[in-house]
């Protein structure tokens, strides 16, 4: 008997561990949908008009933007859309940034987004990095141009979340036995080009601004749940470009600090199996502080 109960733990241990399947979806399906509507929350956008820094010279700015609610139609993207994912973490998404100065008059951006936990959703090595310049300037408008990079992941328990744990197994509330909150990962990288405009007419202290992005995205989703009866690990994937109309105004408080307000609309396209109501764009609102110590 000691000895069968010896054979059958080490079996246990040498079990393979379960093999993620690997699967490719089109922008416009509900998974893809899905992916590039939280890629869209996370635009590395930009908050103002690329006005020249001396070189070394720096600004530091803390953002926050909205992230729409969806209704529960909305977040049946599982299975071609059939099934229901908690896709309503954070309702805000932060960052810092840190411009500087840089070469032939541009100016460099870093920006980084704290792991902080919300909902069951956490940053995780969110940076983003871009370069921006002033390449047109009148008396009448500035036209600038700006590339943008993100590169970063968010951990969430989309497919198994609390919520749906706590209810019965096998219920509409747990449809797929649920046993234990699930680590899903998102990739939210992507690259992008944005083309800015400013009048420079108006008073110094207001300055409005205007941008189309395009962005290539190339998300992912690493799905992690604990069932009763298996463990689910899947890979789903998805890529295009999405555009996104970009503006807002800045306001100039003190020498020192700056008011920033902003919103940026980005149109997305989903195929789904019935309808779902609610807006399928992303269309948020940004508020922000920026500080020069000059």
């Amino acid at each position: 008997m000691k000895k069968f109960t010896f054979i059958l733990a080490i079996s246990f241990f040498l079990q393979p561990s379960p093999q993620p399947s690997s699967e490719e979806v089109a922008i416009s399906s509900p998974e893809g949908w899905g992916m590039s509507y939280m890629s869209a929350a996370s635009l590395n956008l930009s908050d103002s008009f690329p006005t020249p820094l001396a070189f070394g010279d720096y600004t530091f700015t803390g953002e926050i933007s909205t992230i729409p609610k969806l209704n529960r139609e909305q977040q049946k993207i599982g299975f071609g859309g059939l099934k229901y994912e908690d896709l309503n973490k954070s309702p805000l998404f932060g960052r810092g940034k840190l411009k500087i100065g840089f070469y032939w008059d541009s100016i460099l951006e870093l920006s980084f987004t704290p792991p902080l936990e919300i909902k069951g959703a956490k940053p995780k090595n969110l940076w983003g990095i871009a370069l921006a310049k002033s390449i047109i300037s009148n008396d009448s408008i500035n036209l600038g141009v700006r590339y943008y990079r993100l590169a970063g992941d968010a951990i969430a328990d989309v497919t198994c979340s609390e919520n749906t744990v706590n209810q019965p197994l096998y219920t509409a509330g747990n449809p797929s036995g649920c046993i234990s909150v699930s680590k899903d990962r998102i990739d939210l990288g992507h690259q992008g080009f944005e083309i800015l405009l400013e009048n420079s007419q108006l008073n110094t202290n207001l300055r409005p601004y205007v941008s189309i992005a395009s962005t290539k995205i190339d998300s992912s989703v690493r799905i992690d749940a604990e069932l009763e009866l298996s463990r689910e690990i899947a890979f789903v994937k998805t890529s295009g470009t999405i555009s996104t109309l970009n503006f807002g105004l800045n306001y100039r408080l003190s020498d020192n600090w700056q008011f920033n307000l902003g919103t940026s609309f980005t149109p997305l396209d989903v195929n789904r199996p019935s309808p779902a109501g609610g807006d399928d764009d992303f269309w948020n609102v940004k508020l922000g502080f920026s500080w020069n110590p000059r």
